[in-house]
């Protein structure tokens, strides 16, 4: 490597990815020399480079932030399809450029006319995935909505629920839209889905379909119906995580009682909770299941809640969760984030970076007892 150029570097790395050979002593060695070594880089190289990163999921934080500031001064040379191979390859990256991804949304308003629906759809799946938004959102969104309003039924059914929810994600869906995904005629094709990819989508769905239940007041229906919003079997090869393990532990030792908690569970709006629990007025733990839990993928009837109390939800946030060197969450956990609160739920949430701090079972405890009573008071103080 050391004897390299830039072009050797953009062969091997292109080859890596084309493979999907993850190789990373090599991606290391690469990177290496992309920061040490100021030769200038093309715009071709520049738009590779990036795309066998992401490609790959190798995230090196030198490599995105000269790659990102490379590209911005050449981003009104970008044609419509290289403004798309763009912000998809750093939202893979899940890293978020403010000054690029601005840039690019003011060159793609310019270009307009030359910006097809599918490098429109890719910008816009980008966005979400990052939970950028734009300054010039008003225009952007105006201009997809445009374009979407006659071709949306014309995409592939599986893209069109992706656009849809990167609406939802963003903020900025339609009613039309949301009829045209939750119509029985549209998403039936997706019932008793077995691959993960149409797993996947239908995910999603019920992420839409819970956008239209607790965002949109007005919306009307169609929804999907309940039978559809039931769990999923999840993947066998699933593992449980290390953090999901140790706050599994010490939350069941701080419940003492096995009734006063539940683990994993799966909601109708396509979230799944890490830990769900009830308090009462005095912050002590209720049985969850003497009363009713209209939120679950099937609905379990009981007693309601008695004055006061609140049902709180745990959500663990490991790094894989956030943008690349940031604390922002990505796009599909803001928006779980969201419908949890309009769900009537208060949310204990645990990002990594403060429970790797924790080094003892009791500062554990103590870290989780405080989350959820500064919760509880946050919600009094309302």
């Amino acid at each position: 490597m050391e004897h390299f150029g830039p072009e050797e570097l953009r062969k091997v790395l292109t080859t890596l990815a084309a493979q999907s050979r993850r190789s990373v002593p090599l991606l290391r060695a690469v990177s290496y020399h992309l920061v040490q070594k100021p030769f200038p880089l093309t715009k071709g190289m520049l738009l590779d480079l990036a795309y066998a990163y992401g490609k790959l999921s190798f995230h090196q934080g030198q490599v995105c932030q000269r790659l990102a500031s490379d590209l911005l001064p050449l981003v009104p040379s970008l044609t419509p399809g290289e403004m798309a191979q763009c912000a998809t390859s750093f939202a893979f990256l899940r890293w978020l450029n403010v000054p690029l991804f601005e840039a690019l949304v003011q060159h793609l308003l310019l270009r307009a006319p030359d910006v097809t629906t599918a490098h429109l759809c890719s910008v816009l799946l980008a966005f979400s995935r990052l939970n950028f938004h734009p300054q010039q959102g008003n225009q952007f969104f105006k201009l997809v909505h445009e374009r979407l309003g006659p071709e949306l039924a014309s995409l592939e059914p599986a893209l069109q629920v992706d656009v849809v929810w990167a609406l939802c994600v963003l903020q900025q869906v339609q009613e039309t839209e949301l009829r045209a995904i939750l119509d029985p005629s549209f998403y039936t094709q997706f019932l008793g889905a077995t691959s993960p990819k149409d797993q996947s989508t239908f995910l999603k769905l019920m992420n839409i379909n819970a956008t239209a239940q607790l965002e949109h007041p007005e919306y009307q229906g169609p929804f999907l119906p309940a039978t559809a919003v039931g769990p999923t079997p999840s993947s066998p090869d699933q593992k449980v995580t290390l953090l999901q393990q140790e706050l599994r532990e010490t939350l069941q030792e701080l419940l003492g009682n096995a009734s006063q908690g539940s683990f994993n569970v799966v909601t109708q709006y396509g979230w799944v909770l890490d830990a769900e629990v009830l308090l009462d007025t005095d912050g002590q733990f209720l049985p969850l299941k003497d009363f009713a839990a209209p939120h679950l993928a099937q609905p379990a009837e009981g007693r309601p809640l008695p004055p006061g109390a609140k049902r709180l939800a745990v959500l663990l946030w490991e790094f894989p969760h956030f943008s690349t060197k940031s604390r922002d969450l990505l796009g599909r956990f803001v928006l779980a984030r969201r419908h949890l609160q309009a769900a009537g739920f208060l949310l204990v949430d645990v990002p990594y970076y403060e429970w790797l701090e924790l080094k003892s079972q009791w500062q554990k405890g103590a870290y989780l007892k405080d989350k959820m009573r500064k919760a509880m008071a946050e919600e009094l103080a309302k």
